[in-house]
């Protein structure tokens, strides 16, 4: 199980995580091992496609939007190599973890629900910690480390190109590596061979690490680019058109009299840039759907914080955690006029800024050898302001009224953690976890004034506009989360885990409606955001079985997991938007010295719950099967994997509407759900030195 890093746990030659093997941090956790991200790799650009537990809304090529028990985005706490950084963007289309690529990744925790309040505050789903590879030192003075590998990947469905390499030396006390990556792909085509226009995308990141370490101090230099010059989104009605990131990290690990002591800050800028009428989204003209030629769109944004943490073993079953972390954000949003009947820059936000500083305490004991409890509590304070806006047209009379009205807010939210962990015997673990957590509206939820029929506001992939609102108050979340484990404790043949768990929701950010299809004049509708009462129940489970172990035939294993949930709008009296209805996985895996093999079966039920006011629609159940096998030899590594082997058609129920195919030929006037990808063989190759 994963745990908090701890001083008696910590390596002080190694680049301590966030998270290390050991103790209590949830009711459930779930950690991505080396070998499903080498797999994982092979199929997917899109870190959030890797994440263990865990459903994707997807959008673009590398920017699916994580969702942790029907609660996802803004609501969890996504953070890469310890940094929270902020989707600079009205639709969400650079959300954290697209600025990492599969590549740099060395490990992933998932924690769902409750979490220890020492993990980060206003957030109510849970959260997700991804980390790159760790520095490694030379073992003495006299040895120079050196270190590298080169992969490349291709993916038939879309006739995607992968090219990735890392390079690194060390002496005993300092570290220097870099990791490159970059990615093409064209459109996609479904499992009805039709393209899926808006598709394609490309990528590339770079990063560089410095790490110096001294006795029991180890300090570290982040430095990362990324350009990712056009990313279609089929669910938007508009596509990146540019997301330029760089981002600067310092770090500093050590021991102090009272324990282990933790240092972070970091600093990242962001231009982003959209388009609403790409060249490969719609028809050649006459069909323009702005009437008015190129509809762009213009970003910028900068996170900056820190984070301070101080373990103390205050005796040999207590550790004492406190600390004080502060997140800032501001990010400037305008829309160019365009050349015909629009004078003005659109400013949907004029320099707005959202700044979050929050202190935790957090008690963890060891009771005896069978019972554990964490105990945490947290403040933070969100502070959120926007200056004037203006419409198009420089007169606008709803910015006046934005302009007019209250546009700044403070938050004070406060969280409570407690999580009880009972061993009664060898194989059989019980916990129970109960938070009061919060989370204040972002940016655009609070400050996007527009009440336009299309909308500037649309990062759901539903079609439809958004407008924030001033007066929204924090969400408040109580859960209750449960978890059951039992396994083989002598020859770990086989392992069972079920989680249930609700959550209440007070102030629940829905939406009300504004504008009717009917007054819109196209199949979407204009919603404000607005504060109801919500609530979310459902499982998640998993198990498996060592069929057999042998020396001559290897180890044949059968996975399998289960989940289901439902989200209830109390207020509104319909489904909460993207609940993933009853899915679950059954793989076998097999392993014999270098030849590992996988062949796992996907179903989803049909999607039946759906939220209305959101127009969301319905899908059908599906089932789709996938095959990977890789072979080792020496320094390389072969992957080979189909997915969707039997090429089925199907529309995944979280990835919203088709909109790139709005108006095809035959259009009937309303947007049907989005197409998944069809049959794709993929090919890789991973050298190591």
């Amino acid at each position: 199980m994963a745990a908090l890093v701890s001083p008696a746990t910590a390596p002080a030659a190694e680049l301590p995580s966030v998270l290390v093997e050991g103790s209590l941090p949830s009711a459930t956790d779930l950690t991505l091992d080396a070998s499903s991200l080498a797999f994982g790799r092979v199929t997917d650009s899109d870190t959030a496609a890797l994440l263990p537990g865990a459903n994707v809304a997807r959008g673009g090529g590398v920017s699916g939007l994580p969702v942790l028990r029907g609660l996802g985005d803004d609501r969890i706490r996504t953070l890469v190599d310890g940094v929270p950084a902020s989707a600079a963007c009205p639709m969400h289309m650079n959300p954290p973890l697209s600025y990492i690529d599969p590549s740099n990744v060395a490990r992933i925790d998932v924690l769902p629900g409750v979490t220890p309040v020492s993990l980060g505050g206003d957030s109510i789903a849970g959260t997700i910690a991804v980390q790159s590879p760790a520095p490694a030192f030379a073992a003495d003075d006299a040895t120079l480390r050196r270190a590298g590998s080169a992969s490349s990947f291709y993916r038939s469905n879309g006739s995607s190109i992968v090219l990735a390499a890392s390079a690194s030396v060390a002496s005993r006390d300092a570290s220097l590596a870099w990791q490159g990556s970059g990615v093409r792909s064209g459109d996609y085509e479904d499992g009805d061979s039709e393209r899926i226009h808006a598709s394609r995308f490309e990528d590339s990141n770079q990063e560089l690490t410095l790490a110096v370490r001294d006795g029991t101090d180890l300090y570290e230099l982040q430095a990362g680019l990324q350009d990712m010059p056009y990313e279609g989104f089929p669910n938007a009605d508009m596509d990146l058109a540019g997301n330029v990131a760089a981002f600067i990290n310092l770090r500093w690990w050590g021991v102090v009299p009272w324990g282990r002591l933790s240092v972070s800050g970091y600093f990242d800028r962001v231009h982003h840039e959209m388009n609403g009428n790409a060249p490969d989204r719609y028809p050649p003209a006459p069909v323009d759907i702005t009437s008015m030629g190129m509809m762009p769109t213009r970003e910028r944004g900068e996170d900056f914080g820190y984070r301070l943490e101080l373990d103390i073993a205050a005796s040999a079953r207590d550790t004492v955690r406190l600390g004080s972390e502060l997140h800032g954000q501001t990010l400037d949003d305008r829309w160019p006029g365009a050349p015909v009947g629009m004078p003005f820059d659109y400013v949907n936000l004029n320099h707005g800024a959202r700044t979050q500083l929050g202190t935790f305490l957090e008690w963890q004991r060891a009771l005896d050898a069978r019972w554990e409890v964490l105990l945490g509590v947290r403040n933070d304070t969100v502070w959120m302001r926007t200056g004037p806006v203006q419409g198009y047209d420089g007169i606008d009379p709803e910015a006046g009224a934005f302009n007019a009205g209250q546009r700044a807010h403070t938050d004070f939210n406060l969280d409570v953690s407690a999580l009880a962990r009972y061993r009664p015997q060898e194989g059989a673990s019980f916990t129970l976890g109960l938070a009061r957590k919060n989370r204040s509206p972002n940016l655009y939820e609070r400050f996007a004034w527009g009440t336009g029929t299309i909308g500037m506001v649309t990062w759901f992939g539903d079609g439809n506009g958004y407008t924030g609102n001033p007066g929204l108050r924090p969400e408040t979340a109580f859960t209750v989360s449960a978890a059951a484990e039992w396994h083989d404790p002598t020859a770990g043949r086989w392992h069972l885990e079920v989680t249930p768990y609700y959550t209440y929701v007070g102030n629940y950010i829905g939406v009300v409606p504004l504008c009717e299809p009917a007054c819109s004049g196209v199949p979407a509708v204009q919603l404000e955001f607005a504060n109801h009462d919500a609530r979310l129940y459902g499982f998640d489970s998993s198990a498996s079985y060592v069929l057999a172990d042998s020396e001559r035939f290897g180890v044949l294993q059968l996975r399998a997991a289960l989940g289901l949930v439902r989200g209830e709008d109390l207020t509104a009296d319909t489904a909460l938007y993207r609940m993933m209805p009853l899915n679950g996985t059954l793989g076998l895996e097999h392993q014999r010295g270098a030849w590992v093999s996988r062949i796992a079966l996907r179903a989803v039920a049909a999607k039946t719950q759906v939220d209305v006011a959101r127009l969301e629609p319905p899908t059908a159940g599906f089932a789709t099967l996938e095959a990977r096998t890789a072979y080792t030899w020496r320094a390389l590594r072969l992957d080979l994997a189909i997915t969707n082997l039997f090429d089925r058609q199907y529309a995944d129920p979280l990835a919203g509407r088709w909109q790139s195919a709005l108006y095809p030929p035959g259009f009937s006037g309303t947007i049907p759900p989005l197409p998944g990808m069809g049959r794709s063989v993929d090919l890789g190759f991973t050298w190591t030195l």
